[in-house]
């Protein structure tokens, strides 16, 4: 591999991480793509990259994905809990402030 395509293929991955960084956190799956395909297209015909290496960064992303997705459902679901929360204890007040207005313990 040349130095050019070293070059060619940092420049890339700045490229995308930078633009990744600025709009979110993660790796999206277009950057995903972008960089194997880049590392394909630049890796050296006397030594490629074995099939087992690149299924190993597939599956890894695919993990991650997975990861990231759960953690965005369990953020939503602790959001929608600590509303769910903070709705029976508004209705728990309700609740006392009319039974002590009837004089009824609750």
């Amino acid at each position: 591999m040349s130095v050019s395509s070293v070059s060619s293929v940092a420049s890339t991955a700045s490229t995308t991480s930078t633009s990744s960084s600025s709009s979110s956190s993660s790796l999206t799956e277009t950057d995903f793509m972008q960089l194997m395909v880049s590392q394909l297209q630049n890796q050296d015909p006397s030594n490629p990259t074995s099939t087992s290496d690149m299924n190993s960064q597939m599956m890894s992303y695919a993990s991650y994905s997975q990861q990231v997705a759960m953690n965005d459902t369990l953020s939503s679901l602790s959001e929608t809990m600590t509303t769910l929360s903070s709705t029976v204890s508004d209705l728990y007040s309700s609740v006392n402030t009319i039974a002590s207005q009837l004089n009824i313990s609750a």
